[in-house]
This record gives structure tokens, C-alpha cells and sequence, in this order.
């Protein structure tokens, strides 16, 4: 199942396919640490750089909930992924992943601010990564 979700993650990259997106998010809801890890990774590859705000919602909504650390580790890059390109328009999904209680989400902000602004060179961007570091 892990190889399985990452497989067609890379195969439906950036196609924003409805029915792969649905697939992936019943297996990441199946609660299995590693195979929730590659469902939430692969449901962000699916929607790279699309900023649909359903696959941000579940997303973020999953990994509040989750127990395992490991399917939030997956869904924290998967969460960057969607914001792929999106420059200011992910900056309210920054905000809010940066100020979550969690620890992982915090982080998931800053792979947000990396994904929105990749290949920019944006100022505001660079700022803002160094001084969490």
C-alpha cells in the first residue's frame, strides 16, 4: 500500500485528478502510520500547486486529529505540495500553519513558505525562514 500511494502520487503529479485524490485520502484514512505517511504525500503530488482549499482542509483537519506522528510528518509536506507556486497566496495558510500547537505543522508553515516562494528569491520569504531558524 505505501509503494502503491506513492506510485500513483508520482504518476498523477500536478493533474489534480478527483478520483486519485479521493483514493489516496481513503487510504490515509485507513489510520496506518506508513501507509497514511505516503497517502498524505502522494495526495500533496496529486494537487501540486493547486490551492484547493478541499485537499488544504483535509489535509490540515487529518493531521490535527492524527495520532500518529508519522502520517503527520506525510501530511506536512503533502499540505506544502498544494501552495507549489502560489507565492502571496499561501501566505494566510503560513500564517495559520505557523502559529499551530503543533510542533510538525509549525514546520509544515515553513516547507509552505519554501514550496509558495521556490525559485523566487523573495525577500519577504528568506526573512521570514530565517528567523524561525
Amino acid at each position: 500500500k505505501h509503494g502503491g500511494c506513492l506510485g500513483l502520487g508520482l504518476a498523477a503529479m500536478g493533474t489534480h485528478r478527483a478520483d486519485v485524490y479521493e483514493q489516496l485520502k481513503f487510504c490515509l484514512y485507513q489510520d496506518d502510520a506508513v501507509t497514511g505517511e505516503a497517502a498524505g504525500l502522494a495526495m500533496g503530488l496529486t494537487e501540486l500547486g493547486s490551492k484547493s482549499a478541499t485537499a488544504i482542509e483535509d489535509m490540515v483537519a487529518y493531521a490535527q486529529e492524527t495520532q500518529h506522528e508519522k502520517i503527520l510528518r506525510g501530511l506536512a509536506v503533502g499540505i506544502s505540495l498544494v501552495m507549489y507556486g502560489r507565492l502571496e497566496e499561501a501566505d494566510p495558510l503560513i500564517t495559520s500553519l505557523s502559529q499551530d500547537k503543533d510542533a510538525i505543522l509549525r514546520r509544515s508553515g515553513m516547507y509552505t513558505i519554501a514550496m509558495a516562494y521556490c525559485g523566487t528569491g523573495n525577500n519577504k520569504a528568506i526573512r521570514k525562514l530565517l528567523h524561525v531558524a
